[in-house]
């Protein structure tokens, strides 16, 4: 304050000796030496304290941020305070904009004196350098920041910050002074140099609001709230606005406001995705969706908050991390926000480098810098990308369209200019302004390459029509929503006929493009085209699959065109089926020609796709196809008798790479696609050790390469000692349940079985793991080209054999008898019986055991065997629940995790027997019934019914569930080895059958076990004979 009172003072009191100098022209020369000596000294005084009061921070300068977390203006009261006051004159201070040219004497003479400008100056060296020399004479207000506070906000501020720099300087016109018409000669030149030498050192203040003090009677108003313009988008009296910059304020936007602003001739959005390394503007991909939509081109930025290369490369990474999850193109252009005062570093240009150096790892390259000319490492950052690659901010009260701003930043080589936060849409005024942009040399406006991805993955001739399918990604997609695959006869010339369709769901796609192409997800096509009334013979056709903005499939599009095809050259047809069936090729389909086939003989080729040999040939004769006439192509000459149904030979063929040809002798054929039969499937069903070193084998090993390794081989390789112990060669034994299995389709699946013994002689292999391999080769020894199949390992015990002596249902139960001797055996050796499903190999049921005393297991020639005397098993295992139709019993010890095992032969228990004892109906119409039924699938049916059936009018009359009662008598008699033999009786079973019986039909008795409540389900049932009634 105090060195303000001195300025004043030093300035009044030179207003007081101009006066005086100009009352007394007489004596000017006389005074003039004393004034100079004066004046000098004050001025000298007056700049050095008025130096160190910018020096020591009296002065400050506040400069709105655009994301700020807050933004608030600082307003600098200043007061100004005076001793002297003249009740002549009154002194007014008035912020004008200092014409920087020295005028001369002479062109100061005559001249009316203009009110005394008094303008402090900032020192911070925050100079736009590019326009030094530029001569500002607007008298409006630069207000340089981008308009746009953080999401954290809750209201958006608008701060107007004065920044007069040689470059752009503010003015703020106050009231003028009274003039006074002062005539000096020409001999006052010399003074009048003199002061306009002194009123040329201003100052520039830089404020947004001033205080009133009134000291001594002299008002100095310095407070004058000026506000930039406030413009609808599209006024032709100001800057044009090429882009539009948003974030979450802006989530007000809808499709209908993007449209609108393309209408007014914005060509871009500039979306705000990220800030530092966590935040995501919440509205960023609507905002984009709705840009897109609109066709307006998209860019982006990211405000940064980071002040040392480790957190620009976070940021970096944050920002790559979004822009890919808002599936943007990798040449999307995106700005690095560098305005916050939280990125002033002496290495900002250091800190920036590693921003652009994690986006452009993650493959964006497109950068651009936004900032501002008061941002203090201004020049450090531009330097990352070049003046033309700079979005600049900076606001005139009047942004005047060709006007001296427009110009001035356009002469700087700068790439766009930001120049105002106060645009509204027209008619939107109410929901809150927009930033504008202008852009100069493309920056802005250039649009993002539109990328575009696609494929026609099939074009199929049916009868009539045509099949085409396939998908279509592209950006442009987003503003061209009519989707269309047109059909081009390109031998014609001419388009023959477009079919509209509506995009589908293609993961495929998503998977491959999601992050890249707009629809990728939904790019998927198929599409029928009617051939009805057009002639394809011979003719090249083009499929184009077209995005629109009309509805009609005109307008704007973008295209992706298939290769040529020629679908029909004079001949038609198709492979129904080429599968592998036993040893033989079965292909099955027709080939209808226009040709003359007067002797031409028709047959079936195999062809090695690799070599392009053909490998056999076979002759056929043409078959009926009475649904080739009727499917459309009746016109062909052997329409009605094109078919085949061949079986070709495989042995001795390489089928991995295979395609089948249809010929008639030379002069038509047809290509089957391609076909790749190399496919294997095996499954070793038993490997376990007998009578001593005796190793049982037995399986099955299928597979297409044996149609050239024909020589078939079992070999044992001791994994433990990592050598071969012996091999045996064997015949193929049939397996009709491989060849209807998921393995029927390979080649000879039907004959891929072995069951074999091979002996190891005197091989150690006691606690040894073995493995087995199943092998086909192209040598008689086993070697050369091969293929094999491994077994699982298995651990050898010492010795291991047993005996099954019976394996029996007694009524609920299976009586498991035998014995197992091992030489594993020990104090904490634990035996179970296992029951398997033979089908499936799983274990239905367990039951642990302790071994009995059997004695003549060791007088039958076992008695070396450790457990020999104490190798039998008795046991009762329940079989409620489990399907016992096909099992195979295993006893097993296990030792410390180890286990041996000796196998039954599979058993198979699906019995079902019964007998009616007694059937009548009653008096009331109530049926009663007695008897019995066992059976072996009782065990995974337990619900019995009694059902009484209609066998003239074909209809069930009644049924009645009922607990099984004891049949004793049954148990012993021939159906005794049935699960429920023993249970399994009905008496007196009672159905009131009311008025559904009619005399003179014949009724039957239906008893079934079920595994539903109701009686349906899975079930068995017998029926037994008709009774008249």
């Amino acid at each position: 304050m105090g060195i303000n009172i001195v300025l004043l003072l030093f300035l009044v009191q030179w207003f007081y000796c101009e006066r005086k100098l100009r009352m007394d022209y007489r004596r000017k020369k006389r005074a003039l030496s004393h004034y100079r000596k004066a004046n000098k000294k004050r001025f000298l005084l007056a700049s050095s304290v008025t130096m160190m009061a910018f020096s020591t921070g009296m002065y400050t300068t506040q400069v709105a941020k655009a994301d700020q977390t807050e933004t608030t203006t600082q307003v600098q009261q200043q007061t100004v305070e005076t001793t002297q006051a003249t009740t002549e004159e009154k002194t007014k201070l008035t912020l004008n904009t200092e014409n920087s040219s020295q005028k001369t004497a002479a062109e100061n003479e005559g001249q009316t004196e203009n009110d005394t400008t008094v303008t402090t100056t900032a020192t911070e060296n925050m100079q736009l350098q590019d326009t030094e020399e530029s001569k500002v004479t607007d008298t409006t207000q630069t207000v340089e920041a981008k308009a746009e506070p953080t999401e954290t906000e809750t209201n958006k501020q608008e701060n107007v910050t004065t920044q007069l720099t040689d470059k752009a300087q503010t003015t703020v016109e106050a009231d003028k002074q009274e003039t006074q018409q002062t005539t000096q000669p020409t001999a006052s030149n010399e003074v009048t140099a003199m002061q306009e030498t002194a009123t040329k050192n201003t100052f520039t203040v830089q404020t947004a609001a001033f205080t009133q003090n009134v000291a001594n009677n002299v008002a100095v108003s310095l407070a004058a709230t000026l506000t930039p313009d406030h413009f609808n988008i599209g006024d032709s009296n100001y800057t044009r606005a090429d882009a539009v910059d948003l974030a979450s304020y802006q989530s007000w936007l809808t499709q209908a406001d993007f449209n609108k602003l393309k209408q007014l001739g914005v060509k871009t959005a500039i979306v705000k995705i990220t800030q530092g390394t966590g935040y995501v503007n919440p509205a960023a991909s609507k905002q984009i969706e709705y840009a897109r939509k609109a066709g307006l081109n998209v860019a982006v930025y990211h405000y940064a908050t980071f002040d040392n290369t480790s957190a620009g490369h976070a940021e970096g990474q944050h920002a790559a991390n979004t822009m890919q999850n808002f599936g943007l193109s990798k040449d999307t252009l995106i700005f690095a926000d560098m305005e916050d005062e939280s990125t002033y570093s002496v290495n900002a240009q250091a800190n920036l480098n590693r921003f652009w150096s994690a986006l452009s790892a993650n493959g964006f390259t497109n950068h651009a810098v936004y900032t501002g000319g008061s941002y203090l490492y201004r020049d450090a950052v531009i330097a990352t990308v070049g003046r033309d690659r700079t979005w600049i901010a900076q606001y005139p009260y009047t942004p005047a369209r060709g006007g001296h701003y427009e110009q001035q930043w356009r002469n700087a080589g700068y790439g766009a200019w930001q120049f105002a936060s106060t645009a509204y849409i027209p008619g939107r005024e109410s929901m809150g302004s927009l930033d504008v942009s202008h852009d100069f040399t493309g920056l802005l406006t250039t649009p993002v390459k539109n990328q575009e991805a696609g494929n026609f993955d099939e074009i199929t001739l049916n009868g009539n029509g045509i099949n085409i399918r396939g998908w279509h990604a592209a950006d442009l997609s987003a503003s061209r929503g009519h989707a269309y695959v047109i059909v081009y006869d390109k031998s014609a010339g001419k388009e023959l006929g477009r079919v509209a369709y509506t995009p589908t769901y293609r993961q495929d796609v998503a998977n491959s493009y999601a992050k890249n192409i707009y629809n990728a997800a939904n790019s998927g096509f198929n599409v029928n085209f009617s051939l009805a009334g057009i002639d394809i013979s011979g003719h090249e056709l083009q499929f184009i699959a077209r995005y629109s903005d009309a509805a009609n499939g005109e307008g704007n599009h973008t295209d992706m065109w298939s290769k040529g095809y020629v679908l029909l050259k004079n001949e038609v047809g198709n492979f129904d089926e080429v599968k592998v069936v036993g040893d033989q090729l079965h292909v099955s389909g027709w080939h209808a020609t226009d040709r003359d086939l007067n002797g031409v003989t028709s047959s079936l080729q195999i062809i090695d796709n690799q070599t392009g040999r053909v490998l056999r040939t076979v002759n056929y004769s043409a078959v009926a196809r009475p649904d080739v006439v009727k499917n459309g192509y009746a016109s062909y000459k052997n329409a009605a008798n094109s078919g085949f149904d061949v079986y070709i030979p495989l042995n001795g063929l390489d089928i991995s790479n295979i395609k089948v040809v249809a010929k008639y002798g030379s002069i038509a054929a047809l290509s089957s696609r391609d076909y790749h039969f190399d496919h294997e499937a095996n499954y070793f069903d038993d490997i376990s050790i007998r009578n001593g070193n005796q190793l049982h084998v037995s399986g099955w090993h299928a597979a297409d390469r044996a149609t050239t390794r024909p020589h078939t081989f079992l070999i044992v390789f001791d994994k433990t000692a990592g050598r071969e112990l012996a091999r045996v060669s064997y015949t193929a034994l049939d397996r009709n349940d491989v060849a209807n299995s998921f393995a029927g389709g390979i080649y000879q699946a039907g004959k891929s079985g072995f069951d074999t013994v091979i002996s190891l002689g005197n091989a150690d292999i006691t606690e040894h793991e073995l493995q087995v391999v199943a092998r086909y080769s192209d040598v008689t020894n086993g070697e050369g080209n091969r293929t094999d199949a491994w077994s699982r390992p298995i651990v050898v015990a010492k010795r291991d054999t047993g005996f099954f002596d019976e394996v029996r249902l007694v009524n609920d139960k299976l009586h498991v008898r035998g014995w197992h001797a091992s030489d594993r055996v020990s104090a904490n050796t634990v035996a179970n019986i296992e029951v398997i499903d033979t089908k499936t190999g799983r274990v239905l049921r367990s039951v642990t055991y302790t071994p009995d005393l059997r004695p003549d297991v060791a007088k039958n020639g076992y008695a070396s065997y450790k457990n020999a005397t104490t190798s039998g098993f008795d046991v009762y295992i329940p079989v409620a629940g489990l399907d016992i139709s096909n099992i195979t019993l295993v006893a097993n010890y296990t030792t410390n995790s180890c286990t041996t095992k000796i196998t039954s032969n599979n058993r198979n228990f699906e019995r079902n027997d019964g007998y009616l004892d007694k059937f009548y109906i009653d008096g009331n119409n109530v049926a009663h019934v007695s008897g019995w039924h066992a059976t072996d699938k009782a065990t995974t049916k337990p619900y019995a019914f009694i059902i009484i059936y209609d066998q003239t009018a074909r209809k069930e009359l009644g049924r009645a569930k009922y607990t099984p009662v004891s049949r004793p008598d049954v148990l012993h008699s021939y159906a005794g080895g049935t699960y429920n033999a023993g249970n399994s009786g009905f008496s007196d079973v009672k159905l009131n059958l009311g008025k559904n019986i009619l005399k003179g039909h014949s009724l039957q008795v239906i008893t079934r076990y079920t595994d539903d409540l109701k009686g349906d389900g899975t079930y068995t049932d017998i029926w037994f004979p008709a009774v008249r009634v």
